[in-house]
């Protein structure tokens, strides 16, 4: 409770006006008692002082017998206890007790005072009444001389019991004022708090994002202050998280097109950000990479020095890290971040850059090779027909022979790169129509039986009769069929087997090339459809290397795919579809 602001200025209002209202009390009954007890006390002087006038004539003549009796009528008319006594404390007359029977009074402060002072009063308990009482005491005298002292008394029940009732009023007048002032004090401490509670209520809105708070502005004291600047700084800061919205969300864009891994490190080497490239990378999402270490997500070393290197220097660190032998190469820089302790650490994939780099770096081997061949063997011809075998007829007819083959060679090369420079650049435009695919397949195996026949290879064909029409152009398919047969003749030795077969599969028909040839090495399968390329048994059958690359071109302007599978010495298996004709 005494932790809210309401209780605190309401207990504290109540303490204040019940601690007021309490010594105003206790100030009041004191003040009204000993007033109270003034008054009385100079009534009994008065009365006191008649009681000494009445009562001297007697001591003066001596008449000492007759003052009881004249106590006792004193006594009776003014409902007071009345004592006279003589100068040596001796009581001569008492309105309620036989003074015979009474002690010396000499000692009685009063009476002490009285015959000092001229007057005396005193107020105690009284044994013969069990009540507190007041005496007042007055010499007697006429002419200077004291006779004796005349003393008055009444008993303070009276007082006391008018005392009480007041002391009653007061408390319960003091009880209905707490009650009104707690009531108030409430009252007032609500409406004092209500607009800090609509404050805080508002304030607790926008910690969980619904900025749209504004609070009703009542009065123009620091509350309504207070109230204005919290308007205005909600304002504020709707603004400023829409501006951090746009700048985020235009980053995360920025992040997210971006084909780099993207991390941002703290300067205890934690990952506060990913982006989907990293993601992707590391195969987990960015909040199970939050929070963690870098070297957790990333388990490299070589990637993690880098990252240590920039945070030590705060200077770019740059390295190339190959993840796993023959998988990934990856570029690796760390920039330190000039606004926050921290780094970007920036993650390119150049494993598609080494392997072009590759197939560029083999395109130009391959090329050169090609080249080389038939270029030399047209130079030594040449030289050996310079050097005296143009004089001989047989020799130099023979030499012409192999000149115009090795002229055909490169023209055939030259033709097929042109071509294949065409298909890939959309300059041969396809015209697909619905064709017969199964006679297409006998077409390109009756070209292709000779060839066959002569290398002691069988060809077989297997087609269903239902097999549906596909969408071709079927000049282009038969290229394609008759490369595939072709490299499947040249490397499959005598007694083996080519089958070719059709089926249909999702909406596309399937071909398939399977031969029981030498096969293909694992390491030089994924690349047999590169340009030029040639694994090293096939080199040793000749051609341009060029073939597969065309058909998978073709294939693929088709919207199909090819592939091979193979088993070095168990042969090969080259795959590739074609849309059906009824595929929308």
């Amino acid at each position: 409770m005494f932790h809210s602001i309401r209780w605190r200025i309401a207990i504290t209002f109540v303490a204040l006006i019940l601690i007021c209202i309490g010594g105003l009390s206790a100030y009041l009954l004191q003040f009204v008692k000993t007033d109270y007890v003034d008054n009385l006390r100079m009534q009994l002087i008065t009365q006191a002082q008649l009681i000494a006038d009445a009562s001297q004539p007697y001591l003066e003549s001596e008449q000492v017998e007759d003052i009881n009796n004249l106590t006792r009528r004193l006594g009776e008319n003014t409902d007071a206890r009345i004592t006279i006594i003589d100068n040596d404390g001796a009581v001569l007359g008492d309105s309620e007790k036989n003074p015979e029977t009474m002690e010396n009074h000499g000692s009685r402060p009063e009476i002490i005072d009285a015959l000092s002072v001229g007057m005396g009063n005193s107020i105690r308990y009284s044994t013969t009444l069990n009540c507190d009482m007041m005496y007042v005491a007055v010499p007697i005298s006429a002419k200077g001389t004291t006779y004796g002292i005349a003393r008055i008394s009444i008993p303070l029940s009276e007082i006391n019991e008018s005392l009480k009732h007041m002391k009653q009023r007061i408390v319960i007048g003091t009880i209905i004022a707490a009650l009104i002032a707690i009531l108030v004090a409430l009252e007032i401490s609500r409406a004092t708090t209500r607009p800090l509670k609509e404050l805080t209520q508002m304030s607790r809105k926008m910690a969980h994002g619904e900025l749209d708070q504004k609070i009703q502005v009542t009065s123009r004291d620091e509350i309504g202050g207070l109230a204005e600047a919290f308007n205005t700084m909600t304002a504020r800061i709707k603004e400023m998280v829409a501006l951090l919205t746009n700048e985020r969300d235009k980053m995360a864009t920025v992040l997210y097109s971006m084909s780099d891994g993207i991390f941002i490190i703290d300067n205890k080497s934690q990952v506060t950000m990913i982006n989907r490239v990293a993601e992707e990378m590391f195969s987990l999402s960015a909040d199970e990479a939050s929070g963690r270490s870098f070297i957790e997500v990333v388990r490299d070393h070589e990637m993690d020095d880098v990252l240590q290197q920039c945070l030590k220097t705060g200077k770019q660190q740059t390295k190339l890290v190959q993840t796993k032998p023959g998988k990934h190469l990856l570029g690796v820089i760390a920039t330190p971040m000039e606004s926050e302790a921290g780094c970007l650490v920036l993650l390119q994939d150049l494993t598609e850059l080494r392997r072009l780099e590759t197939v560029r770096s083999d395109f130009i081997s391959n090329i050169s090779h090609e080249l080389r061949t038939p270029i030399a063997s047209l130079k030594v011809l040449a030289e050996t027909l310079q050097g005296g075998a143009i004089d001989d007829a047989t020799v130099a007819q023979e030499f012409l022979h192999k000149i115009n083959i090795e002229t055909d060679r490169l023209a055939q090369m030259v033709n097929e790169l042109g071509e294949l420079s065409r298909i890939e650049s959309g300059e041969v435009p396809l015209k697909p129509v619905a064709i017969d695919l199964s006679e297409t397949l006998s077409q390109a195996v009756e070209r292709l039986r000779a060839q066959a026949e002569r290398g002691e290879v069988k060809l077989e064909l297997d087609v269903p009769s239902d097999l549906p029409k596909a969408k071709a152009d079927k000049e282009r398919a038969e290229q394609v069929l008759v490369n595939l047969i072709h490299n499947a003749i040249k490397f499959t030795p005598p007694k083996g087997k080519i089958t070719l077969s059709a089926k249909e599969e999702n909406e596309n028909i399937l071909v398939t090339v399977a031969d029981t040839g030498v096969g293909i090495p694992t390491d030089d399968l994924p690349r047999i459809f590169e340009r030029f390329y040639k694994a090293d048994k096939a080199r040793s059958g000749g051609g341009t290397g060029l073939g597969l690359a065309i058909a998978r071109h073709i294939i693929e302007a088709h919207g199909g795919r090819i592939w091979a599978e193979s088993i070095e010495g168990k042969g090969s298996t080259f795959n590739f579809t074609l849309p059906t004709a009824n595929k929308p």
